[in-house]
């Protein structure tokens, strides 16, 4: 991007090390609009590419310089900035770059993501909190006398044994998800800590605010039962991605259009096109109008995978980055031309905020009283 005529490249953006900001502008005195476009690029470990983040980086670098030559050639006033964001998988790179001001003067924040089904226009994804789970017991031999000791491993297979438990009654669009990290070192010790990762998913991030506290009461019941101490450590916290249905509606058309892709109707993607992971774009979404469409990678398997990292890694991928990136381009042009468009995209993501909040104000309450069903000192 340094080469590229017109554009400003600053490495180590945000105090971030790998991110990075390349920005072009014309004539921002006669146009404010800012359109941000995301690029990821980092990798699974031991898979690779696996997420596609590779066509995500070209995909984003397409969106920025296929808008970019059009203002230059057509004299189209405002400014386009690619934010390269890194450590969407799992490190929440994207609520550091917004806690550092990445997107305070952003009117559009717009990328897409590759998936093993045919290209939508709508990629709704859960909200997702991820936390460490503790118990601290007390060491002692296991066969000599193990009355002296207070096992962590039996508070950790209580509460894993508690949470199965649970699934009955959740809601089928729920996810709870766990690894046991710690659960002590040889049988003849009773275990004095054990640690595992737990990860809830839900489609909006009241309903995660409520299973989480569901999942946590799991956790203090087990505590309780065995006489241990515990501990939650929360880790990233992505948020539901809030999909604007302004900004679909022109995906679509240009998709359609342009380049004759068969995209379903609004009304069906809308309904239809959720997935069950989770992406730091989301939060992106509550602080600015945002999409992230969906487009095709040819393989049987989905995403991180080994057969999905391979096919990430084909021309024919690539074609399709390259594609999804010039509608980006092209739905940009249409808000720097337009502040009709960008006053319908803004009034529809107030609208999205509104429901949004209000959800998780009820689960507020719904969480005061869960709280209320656990001994507590």
């Amino acid at each position: 991007m340094e080469k590229q005529p017109g554009w400003t490249v600053t490495k180590h953006a945000y105090g971030l090390e790998t991110a990075f900001l390349c920005e072009f502008k014309n004539k921002p005195e006669e146009n404010p609009t800012i359109v941000s476009i995301n690029s990821e690029f980092d990798a699974l470990p031991n898979v690779g590419h696996a997420c596609g983040h590779n066509l995500i980086a070209v995909c984003g670098i397409t969106a920025a310089l296929s808008t970019a030559n059009a203002m230059a050639k057509f004299d189209i006033p405002g400014t386009v900035r690619l934010i390269g964001t890194p450590a969407e998988e799992g490190g929440g790179g994207k609520i550091k770059l917004i806690e550092a001001g990445a997107y305070k003067d952003v009117d559009v924040s717009l990328m897409a993501h590759p998936f093993n089904k045919d290209p939508t226009s709508y990629g709704y994804t859960n909200a997702n909190q991820r936390f460490i789970v503790e118990f601290f017991g007390k060491e002692a031999h296991a066969a000599a006398s193990p009355w002296q000791g207070i096992n962590a491993l039996d508070a950790m297979v209580l509460m894993y044994n508690a949470v199965s438990v649970l699934r009955q009654q959740l809601l089928s669009t729920d996810v709870v998800q766990c690894n046991i990290n710690d659960g002590g070192h040889v049988p003849n010790i009773i275990c004095g800590h054990s640690e595992s990762m737990f990860a809830v998913r839900a489609p909006t991030l009241g309903r995660l605010r409520e299973l989480q506290a569901k999942v946590e009461n799991c956790a203090k019941a087990a505590a309780l039962a065995t006489g241990c101490k515990y501990k939650i450590t929360l880790w990233t916290n992505y948020y539901n991605l809030i999909c604007n249905d302004v900004l679909a509606a022109c995906h679509t058309k240009y998709m359609t259009d342009v380049f004759g892709q068969k995209m379903p109707p609004l009304e069906e993607d809308r309904r239809t096109s959720r997935m069950s992971a989770s992406t730091d774009q989301g939060n992106v979404s509550w602080v600015v109008p945002a999409l992230q469409p969906l487009f095709n990678v040819v393989c049987e398997d989905g995403p991180h995978t080994k057969v999905f990292a391979a096919a990430a890694g084909t021309k024919k991928s690539h074609e399709s980055a390259l594609e999804t990136g010039m509608c980006l381009g092209f739905t940009s042009l249409e808000l720097l031309l337009s502040q009709e468009k960008l006053a319908e995209v803004k009034a529809a993501w107030a609208a999205d905020i509104k429901e949004q909040e209000a959800s998780v104000t009820f689960a507020s309450e719904v969480i005061t009283d869960l709280s209320q069903l656990i001994y507590k000192d």
